[in-house]
């Protein structure tokens, strides 16, 4: 179910947290490249990393992805194929057998390019997702997700035989596919999306590090800023919990057939979501509704939330506990979902306080982390900007890095955590910038990063 699925995304996002008898985990990530100086290209947006609108053509592309599947079941998914491809998706580039390896995946991954240029993607779930709501189950997002992987390591072939312009035809394709995740109506697939895009950011790295790298500022630059806008997903969320409420009235009191079906559908689904195991909803909402005074209070809510008074005041007390909390859960949701909209380093503080005592608090989604994993990739997109416009001053310098950042006479980006200049320090040939990780999350390598590049002549 969605809400299941919501955990699983997000477990797969966000770094897990160790086990008591695991070693310790890095608080921080290192990225090293030695790099050569390399002066911007003409034109300027010679390379992009997305797909162009004259490499379009119409269509949906998310049919075309799936059909990537149909008559490669051994490619995709069998044991030996999927333990080689982890095996040299974790490889150095110069381990990669290459002869083995050149045109990797041809056919399944030739269909994955075209899909990426089709102009109208379109999930066909919108009305799926009215009616099954919170049961709305998505197995296709897995699937995409392994084609993913797929693509990293043609992409990583690509990088190792230096073709370069190949390695950004497939950096198009899966940041593309990253961005058709995007347009989904829940957060699980902006989730996912932000995921792929974390997976097509890794060759990129080894690219740059290759001798004769053309310089990818501008096509860095190039890229949508937020990378992936959860504004569609939020829409999706704001109704995904209405299904569980069918038949109770706002202007009428409900038949208690009717609310005895709603109270089993809240308790069904609080026993298949894990978040919710510790409340048990039936005994919740009978205490309730056995409360004079608590009652009492929530008819005034409901009135003052718009509802009619002389219809309020005739609703049995179970029906306007439910309300209430249907209310309450809708209330709360907006608190934290209003701020996805501004830069992460806009959000008030009050807005990372998850949790509370509501009925429904569980399945207030996890908005704040959806916003911290999207900032999470605009930070590392801005970091790798910064290291091509060091490949792009030392060019210009005879190789020298710049004294200090204000020296690159470039539109760099902030980073997107703080919204001010990333950290910057300078050692000969050797620069290190670091990005600033999130309240909460100063000892978590995933938001702790720092990339250490040296100049090489």
């Amino acid at each position: 179910m969605a809400r299941t699925l919501m955990v699983c995304a997000l477990i797969a996002a966000w770094p897990a947290v160790c086990l008591a008898q695991d070693p310790p985990k890095p608080t921080e990530t290192v990225v090293r490249l030695t790099v050569q100086p390399m002066a911007a290209p003409k034109p300027a947006l010679k390379y992009q990393l997305l797909p162009e609108l004259k490499e379009m053509s119409p269509g949906n592309p998310i049919l075309d992805y799936m059909r990537c599947f149909a008559e490669q079941q051994n490619f995709f998914h069998s044991k030996a194929e999927s333990d080689k491809r982890e095996k040299w998706r974790a490889a150095p580039l110069a381990d990669l057998p290459l002869k083995e390896l050149h045109d990797y995946g041809r056919g399944p991954l030739t269909r994955a390019d075209a899909a990426a240029r089709l102009d109208t993607p379109d999930w066909q779930v919108l009305m799926k997702a009215k009616k099954e709501g919170y049961y709305l189950l998505l197995p296709e997002v897995q699937q995409l997700r392994n084609l993913a992987s797929c693509l990293q390591l043609r992409c990583r072939v690509q990088v190792a035989e230096r073709n370069f312009d190949e390695a950004i035809v497939t950096t198009k394709t899966t940041l593309a596919l990253s961005r058709h995740l995007g347009e989904h109506m829940t957060l699980i697939c902006d989730l996912v999306g932000l995921a792929i895009a974390n997976i097509a950011l890794r060759p990129v790295e080894e690219m740059i590090e290759q001798p004769g790298c053309p310089n990818l500022y501008w096509a860095l630059t190039d890229l949508p800023t937020p990378f992936i806008d959860l504004r569609k997903a939020l829409q999706g969320e704001r109704f995904m919990h209405e299904p569980l409420f069918a038949g109770i009235e706002t202007t009428s009191p409900t038949p208690d057939a009717t609310l005895e079906k709603v109270v089993g559908k809240i308790e069904e689904l609080f026993k298949a979501d894990g978040t919710n195991t510790k409340k048990d909803a039936r005994a919740w909402l009978d205490t309730r509704a056995k409360d004079v005074s608590y009652v009492k209070s929530a008819r005034k809510r409901l009135i003052e939330s718009g509802l009619e008074e002389k219809a309020v005041q005739e609703f049995p007390a179970l029906q306007v506990i439910i309300l209430d909390e249907k209310r309450e859960f809708e209330v709360r949701r907006d608190e934290r979902a209003k701020w996805l909209s501004l830069p992460y380093w806009k959000v008030e503080p009050a807005a990372l306080v998850e949790g509370d005592d509501s009925l429904f608090s569980g399945f207030v989604p996890a908005f704040i982390k959806t916003k911290g994993a999207q900032a999470r990739i605009d930070q590392r997109i801005a970091l790798l900007c910064h290291v091509e416009a060091l490949r792009m001053y030392a060019a210009e310098h005879e190789g020298k890095l710049p004294a200090k950042l204000d020296d690159v006479k470039l539109p760099l980006p902030v980073d997107p955590f703080t919204g001010k200049a990333f950290h910057y320090e300078v050692d000969g040939p050797t620069a290190i910038i670091k990005g600033s990780p999130p309240k909460g999350e100063e000892a978590n390598a995933a938001f702790n990063v720092r990339y250490i590049v040296t100049i090489k002549k």
